[in-house]
């Protein structure tokens, strides 16, 4: 074997003996900076690895919890009754354009222009109000559960009904033609 073919093995042993140091070490860096990210507590939740300089502080911490209470649910507010439209603010109705306050039994005038009711309310309560209505083809629309929050009116052919509050066994209602 000559000189030069030596030198050049011994070149490569070494080598191969760095790079296998080097790969172990870059290997234990990756690991450490990984497990290192994962225990951030850097507040903004956006997966960046917390810094090396940072670490849990062994220092107690001087400032003490404060105990809190646990928040009281506001008790519901007893809601009393509205006063129910008379007859004559119900016939208003037959236009298709109202603000009436009905009960259990009050009936709603048809709305001959918008092809829509009579109405008869069936019930009021927490839960909702239902409406029915039978046109004179015979034809039944039910509107059960009504309440104010459920997104918008309902509508019948060209009127839009919508539940604008409930108060115990009364609700007030808006009747309008529907766009």
């Amino acid at each position: 074997m000559t000189t030069s073919e030596t030198s050049a093995r011994r070149r490569t042993a070494r080598l191969s003996a760095a790079r296998g140091a080097a790969g172990t070490v870059c290997a234990l860096l990756v690991l450490s900076a990984a497990l290192t990210g994962c225990g951030s507590d850097s507040g903004d939740d956006k997966g960046a690895p917390a810094s090396a300089e940072s670490s849990p502080s062994t220092e107690p911490s001087t400032a003490s919890p404060t105990p809190t209470k646990p928040s009281a649910s506001p008790s519901p507010t007893p809601v009393k009754p509205m006063k129910p439209s008379s007859p004559a603010e119900l016939q208003a109705c037959a236009d298709g354009s109202c603000t009436v306050v009905v009960k259990k039994g009050t009936e709603l005038p048809r709305a001959e222009s918008l092809r829509a009711g009579p109405f008869a309310v069936t019930a009021v309560s927490a839960e909702g109000v239902d409406l029915r209505s039978v046109d004179a083809t015979g034809f039944a629309s039910n509107l059960l559960g009504q309440h104010p929050d459920q997104g918008g009116p309902s509508t019948v052919n060209e009127l839009s009904i919508e539940v604008l509050a409930i108060a115990g066994d009364t609700a007030k209602l808006r009747l309008f033609p529907a766009k």
